[in-house]
């Protein structure tokens, strides 16, 4: 968190103590988020920290992934902030992170006169887009390389090609950033996850990342799908039989390596699912470990929706078939 709010918000984290701990306050926000009747596909994140001067601070800290204007943004967010102010008898401070594409789009002011009355709330902003293309353009810390991921993927979302040239250039970077072997598997998986590869495209990232960790001589990522590919050649070898061995290896390969995207895509997700609901029942992480790539997907998109294991629980009978 340290690091996030230094990177974000440098003026806000000169005044943190951040030799206290920091609290989590999830539940808090559900509450009015869930009284609130809206909820896009947003990221809010309630922390309570200590100040220099030893007084306590809420932070509401908003994540806006949506890549479209939208009208009342900026109202929505002065809801939740007065919202929580109201119900916890709290001053909450409120961090608004954009990560659209939209340049000319950068609400921070709230205004309402009527009457002779009137407020006005002004609300820190981090422009990801901006960022990147100055003071972050030489970082390779792994919030500037997820931040890298998600705007590449907004930007070739209907261009495949590009799409497939933006992820190898983001993969080979990690190579030469400083991460150690752990982090690099890490930091794959959150760009892998975000970016999908049309199926022929996906086979050729997926061998040209083989070749190249061999060149460099650190097989950091293919080492992560050698199981898959294995378990794909022994699947392969029993098709051969039946359908001819070329045929068959090349089908299992393929099987496996698919298996073996889905499989990073629902560690990812069981992450994610704990922190947002807490410690998952086995019976749910055992439905969770069974989706399919899709449905994987599908849980990501609700995800953010989720405030209790209930509705985790209730997502997988009414959802999964």
């Amino acid at each position: 968190m340290k690091e996030f709010i230094e990177l974000c918000f440098p003026l806000v984290a000169g005044l943190i103590d951040w030799t206290s701990e920091q609290e989590w306050l999830d539940k808090e926000i559900g509450q009015i988020i869930g009284r609130s009747g809206r909820r896009n596909q947003e990221v809010d994140l309630l922390f309570k920290v200590r100040l220099i001067d030893g007084r306590d601070q809420w932070i509401l800290c908003h994540l806006e992934i949506q890549s479209s204007y939208e009208a009342d943004f900026i109202a929505r967010i002065d809801l939740y902030n007065s919202g929580l102010k109201w119900l916890f008898q709290q001053e909450v401070l409120t961090l608004v992170i954009l990560t659209d594409l939209n340049s000319g789009w950068r609400p921070s002011e709230y205004h309402f006169e009527f009457g002779g009355y009137g407020t006005d709330r002004r609300f820190p902003v981090c422009k990801v887009l901006d960022h990147l293309e100055t003071d972050w353009a030489g970082q390779r810390s792994l919030i500037v390389e997820v931040a890298r991921a998600q705007i590449a993927a907004l930007r070739t979302a209907s261009d495949p090609e590009s799409r497939y040239n933006s992820k190898t250039e983001l993969v080979r970077n990690l190579y030469s950033a400083g991460y150690n072997q752990d982090e690099i598997r890490e930091i794959f998986r959150l760009i892998d996850w975000m970016m999908h590869l049309r199926p022929d495209l996906d086979r050729r990232f997926k061998s040209e990342l083989v070749a190249y960790e061999k060149e460099l001589k650190m097989p950091y990522i293919t080492s992560v799908e050698r199981l898959a590919k294995e378990e794909g050649l022994e699947e392969g070898l029993e098709k051969g039989r039946e359908q001819g061995l070329e045929e068959g290896l090349e089908k299992g390969l393929e099987e496996g390596l698919e298996k073996g995207r889905e499989q990073g895509s629902i560690t990812l997700l069981l992450r994610m699912l704990t922190r947002r609901c807490g410690q998952l029942p086995g019976d749910v992480e055992q439905a969770i470990n069974q989706l399919t790539l899709a449905e994987s997907q599908a849980l990501g998109d609700a995800l953010f929706d989720f405030q209790t294991i209930e509705d985790l629980k209730n997502w997988l009978k009414t959802s999964i078939h």
